[in-house]
């Protein structure tokens, strides 16, 4: 049986897989190459998890 830490993984896992791949697409056309692209690659993905977290964070308060 698998603990929620587990199971929390996992989606973990898919999400940050999806997510790379979403942003990959979502910047595909940005005028940049190499090192610059691997940053806003990061940037997006750092703000996009930030955004998500905080937006889990509230939906969590509204709830209790």
């Amino acid at each position: 049986m698998k603990t929620i830490d587990d199971m929390a993984l996992e989606v973990a896992e898919v999400t940050l897989q999806l997510m790379e791949d979403t942003v990959d697409w979502v910047i595909t056309d940005h005028p940049t190459s190499g090192d610059e692209w691997n940053a806003i690659h990061a940037a997006v993905m750092q703000l996009a998890i930030n955004k998500m977290y905080m937006q889990t964070k509230h939906d969590s308060e509204s709830i209790i």
